[in-house]
């Protein structure tokens, strides 16, 4: 009998022993959430303009998910209008990476816009004070020169850099980056660096409160956790204006009538209590305005992505590190439209790991980060 449970005991401490020698290789591994983020950023082509020289995962997720705003303070030029051609210039120092709407608050002929010495964007001719979008900017955390010359009988009343503009890319909870990555993250993180959110299903109508007035109209309502919403607006003739939310975000929109329901685009805000301030620029206000809020669960972005042509597992499962590979591959040719090279791949997803220092979490972020690794 001792011999037996002599053998038993060896035979225990040989199977310890090789089960510990056994290579990561021929262990299945898996993919951070940590890593795939930086995956995301480097393979659509953003991490040069939008990551500073020593980052931290904070960086990346910063310019994927998208919460900052940012007021440039014009409130002393806004009183008056110019006589001859101005350039007013400022330093505007970004605390967080992120993808920024400029949005400025013009009169009169095109007010141009340059950063980092770089032209980039000019507003329409306009007859009188209207928000404009002038498009999205990647930047990185850090100081940045913007440059606005505004010609003769011109003016700018403000002008804001907003991330809550742009489509925020982010798990459900936020970034953890050590968790691993999910089939249902993966599902919704690519469905909304391809801008399909709007293809979900929808789920309720969100109750609005109206104030009208002369060409515009004011919506408040209050939203649940975190919820993908879109505006959807009824016309009896053709209409052209703007939708600007929360001070923060324009939607501009342009429908030729009728009773077919025009759609705007489709966001993600936080809960609580916002404000739809719509603008008619010519024709008629909307006859009808609704909220929609859509089904925006780990299991509607699987099977989303699945009636898109990808091979995706179910929500709560692991995403094996080949599989992220690959994902993340169609994903550059589908968006970035081109071919992604081997080195997209890796390093995308796993190389160069010790470059990004631990950090404590700020703000909405869940857990502290930690240098992102490919679980095993």
């Amino acid at each position: 009998m001792v011999n037996c449970m002599k053998i038993a005991n060896k035979l225990f401490l040989f199977v310890l022993l090789f089960l510990s020698s056994v290579s990561p290789l021929h262990a299945q591994q898996y993919v951070s959430e940590g890593a795939w983020a930086v995956g995301l950023v480097r393979g659509l082509d953003w991490e040069s303009k939008g990551i500073p020289a020593q980052p931290s995962l904070m960086d990346y997720f910063d310019l994927l998910s998208g919460r900052n705003f940012v007021n440039v303070d014009l409130k002393t030029y806004a009183t008056r209008l110019g006589v001859m051609p101005e350039t007013l210039t400022y330093n505007v120092n970004l605390a967080h990476s992120g993808r920024y709407r400029l949005i400025a608050y013009v009169y009169g002929n095109p007010v141009m816009f340059t950063v980092d010495e770089e032209p980039t964007a000019s507003s329409a001719i306009s007859n009188g004070w209207n928000f404009e979008d002038m498009g999205t900017l990647v930047l990185k955390r850090g100081v940045h020169r913007l440059s606005i010359t505004v010609p003769r009988g011109s003016s700018i009343g403000a002008v804001y850099l907003s991330s809550l503009a742009v489509d925020a890319i982010q798990p459900k909870d936020g970034w953890v980056a050590s968790k691993v990555l999910d089939y249902g993250t993966q599902a919704s993180t690519m469905a909304m660096a391809m801008e399909a959110a709007d293809k979900l299903p929808l789920k309720a109508r969100i109750p609005t409160t109206i104030k009208t007035g002369a060409n515009v109209r004011e919506f408040m309502f209050q939203l649940p956790a975190d919820p993908v919403i879109n505006f959807s607006m009824l016309f009896a003739s053709a209409s052209k204006g703007y939708m600007m939310v929360d001070n923060s975000i324009v939607i501009t929109y342009e429908t030729s009538g009728g009773r077919t329901p025009l759609n705007l685009k489709t966001i993600s805000l936080g809960p609580g209590q916002h404000i739809a301030y719509l603008k008619v620029l010519s024709g008629q206000p909307p006859y009808a305005f609704g909220i929609y809020q859509h089904n925006d669960s780990p299991d509607a972005y699987v099977a989303l992505m699945r009636s898109m042509g990808y091979n995706v597992g179910f929500a709560y499962q692991p995403v094996p590190y080949y599989v992220a590979r690959s994902l993340i591959g169609q994903l550059i040719a589908r968006v970035v439209k081109k071919k992604p090279s081997e080195e997209i791949y890796l390093t995308g997803i796993e190389a160069k790991e010790t470059e990004l220092p631990s950090q404590m979490v700020l703000r909405t972020y869940k857990e502290p980060i930690s240098p992102m690794i490919p679980f095993e």
